[in-house]
Formats: structure tokens, C-alpha cells, sequence
């Protein structure tokens, strides 16, 4: 019996043309899947000569853990169909992941279902894949892993003259991390780093003088200083990376805070207003980094100077759009270099 998690995720995959893809489509950082719909093997005999086929709807459902380095992977043969000239009970199909063989990963059950087509057909999912690893192993400084899971199918017509048929489905990624506090949150934690988050703000809600800053520098950034022609900040089709550093954190604001005093004058604090700036003093894209650089396998920094912006804003909603910000680091678990989109909403 599928569980709700499960079939709100076969739903959304089912709409999503990346699904397809080796990669798959990812839902959030905690789910994602790969279909292969119809998916037909045409079989051959060693001298070429077609004997024919049998076709299946595919699915991959993966399920990370936020609070546990765990991975949980459900795949199934659905819709089965065999050409009517072929013996079923000589058709063998066999589901299988790959990549679980190292020191830093375990797997205490089965990695593959290897079963005749009418017992797919009559359980067409097969037992949940496990994969987790010890919560004190991995790189410094958060015991990270990476792990690259192999999805193959194969297919095997045992008559002793047909050619066994196999191929690689899908290829996901995976990160387990034992941040500790670091996030704020869960000590420890797996997400699917190739899943994008979004970190929104209201310019209705608590934080509006943030969430209108940042709505002007992506969408009207001539409303923005340090103003020049040409001026494109990132967030929106491009993202921001996170940034863990205290002491470069530091440096983006004393960037910014100068640009404040440069544009408002040295009393620009009064009634309450603090410096807010965009992107946030928490991303490599920060005030301080106005010079191309070359850093975690991306380039940030531009060439004629910051695409930011700084502006006095109020200090009660820069401190709530600031804690909103370090919330959603930690929801989505995002680590030094992880990147990340900004939008505003009504």
C-alpha cells in the first residue's frame, strides 16, 4: 500500500517532462523522481533476429530525511506489457541500484528485486531501498557525503539464445551532513543538492521594507544604489550561494553600510533604521565581492563593480526578514557554497 507522501509525489512527477531525464525532477530538497513512461526493450537473438518486446512504465521515488542520514528509494514496473509470441515464464526483470558499496554508506537490505515478469505483475513495487550513513563520517567541516545512486533495469529472456538486455536509468544525487548548529535546526540531515530552493518574502507581511528592497533590485534596479547603467542583480534567474564565513559575512556589510553612508549621509541610522542590503551579507554575491573570483565552481563578483543594493530600511523589519533568511538556511539545509533563488510575493 503506497503512502500519501508517495502518491503526492507520482502526481507531481507525472507533469514534469525533467522527470525523464537520468537526473530526474526534484519536488524540494527532500523528494524527487524519474519516469520513464512506455518504455519499451526490444530483444534479440545472438544472430540479430528480433523475437520481440516488452514495454513498462518506470517509476524512482526518493525520499531524504531532514534529521537523519537517510535515503529512502521506491522503485516499481508498472503497466507491464510482453509481446504475445514470448514465454512468460522464462522473462526475467530486474530492478537494481548501484553505488552502495563504500565505507561511509550502508545498506542493510536488499539493492535490487530480481523477479519473473508475472510476479511484477502481480507486485508490481518492489521493497523500499534504504541507504544511510554513519552520522560521524565525511569531509570537514559538517562530515558531508556525497553519493551518487545508479538506477539499472534489466532484462533477461532466458532461453539461451537471446541477448540479455540492461541499462542505466537514472543517476541522483545525494548529500548527507551532520551540520550540528551550524543550520539552526536538525543536527543532522540528507537532501538532494540538485533541488534549487527558492527563499521568498511577503511585501505584504512583517518584513515589507525588506521584501521591497529586494523586489527593487531584482525587477527595478534603476530604483537602487550604487546606481549605474547596465546593473543586474542576482537572485532571480541566476542564484545566490550561501556564504558561512563570520569574518567575510562581516566584510560584505562594511561594504554595504559604506554605500548607505555614502548615498543617506552619516545619520542615516536615525529613527531606527539599520543598513539592509541585497544580496544578503550571507551570500558570495555580498557587497564586498566587486571583482570577478572563481569559487566553489562558480564566478562571482562582476567586472564594473557590485550588482547589489543598499538602502536604510527599518531595523524591526530587517531583523525579521534577516531571521526569516536564517530559518530557511536551515529548512532547506543549505551549507557554504549551496545556491539558492530569492523571489517576493504578495
Amino acid at each position: 500500500m503506497r503512502t500519501f507522501a508517495e502518491l503526492d509525489l507520482k502526481q507531481e512527477c507525472a507533469t514534469r517532462a525533467e522527470a525523464v531525464t537520468p537526473t530526474g525532477w526534484s519536488l524540494s530538497r527532500f523528494e524527487q523522481c524519474h519516469r520513464r513512461d512506455n518504455y519499451r526493450i526490444n530483444l534479440r537473438e545472438t544472430n540479430g533476429e528480433y523475437i520481440g518486446f516488452v514495454e513498462a512504465d518506470i517509476w524512482i521515488l526518493g525520499f531524504a530525511y531532514d534529521g537523519s542520514r537517510r535515503v529512502d528509494y521506491v522503485a516499481s514496473l508498472e503497466d507491464i506489457k510482453m509481446a504475445t509470441q514470448l514465454d512468460e515464464s522464462i522473462m526475467e526483470l530486474e530492478m537494481s541500484l548501484r553505488g552502495c558499496e563504500r565505507a561511509d554508506l550502508v545498506c542493510p537490505g536488499p539493492t535490487r528485486r530480481t523477479d519473473l515478469i508475472r510476479q511484477w505483475y502481480e507486485r508490481p513495487t518492489a521493497d523500499t531501498i534504504v541507504v544511510t550513513s554513519p552520522d560521524d563520517v565525511g569531509a570537514d567541516p559538517f562530515f558531508t557525503v556525497a553519493f551518487t545512486p545508479t538506477f539499472e533495469f534489466s532484462v533477461r529472456y532466458k532461453d539461451g539464445r537471446t541477448i540479455p538486455w540492461t541499462e542505466d536509468l537514472a543517476r541522483h544525487q545525494v548529500r548527507f551532513d551532520s551540520a550540528g548548529p551550524a543550520l539552526g535546526g536538525k543536527h543532522k540531515g540528507t537532501v538532494f543538492p540538485d533541488h534549487t530552493p527558492t527563499f521568498s518574502l511577503s511585501l505584504t507581511g512583517p518584513a515589507r521594507q525588506e521584501a521591497r528592497h529586494i523586489d527593487d533590485a531584482l525587477y527595478n534596479p534603476s530604483r537602487t544604489f550604487p546606481s549605474f547603467i547596465g546593473k543586474f542583480p542576482p537572485g532571480s534567474s541566476r542564484p545566490l550561494h550561501r556564504l558561512m564565513d563570520k569574518t567575510n559575512q562581516d566584510s560584505n556589510h562594511n561594504a554595504a553600510v559604506k554605500v548607505c553612508r555614502d548615498v543617506w549621509g552619516p545619520t542615516y541610522t536615525t529613527g531606527g533604521l539599520e543598513c539592509d542590503e541585497y544580496p544578503f551579507k550571507t551570500t558570495y554575491e555580498g557587497a564586498a565581492n566587486t571583482t570577478p573570483l572563481q569559487i566553489c565552481g562558480f564566478t562571482t563578483g562582476e567586472p564594473w563593480g557590485w550588482h547589489g543594493s543598499a538602502r536604510p530600511i527599518a531595523g524591526l523589519d530587517n531583523g525579521i526578514g534577516g531571521n526569516e533568511l536564517k530559518v530557511f538556511y536551515g529548512a532547506q539545509r543549505l551549507l557554504d557554497c549551496d545556491p539558492f533563488h530569492v523571489t517576493t510575493v504578495p
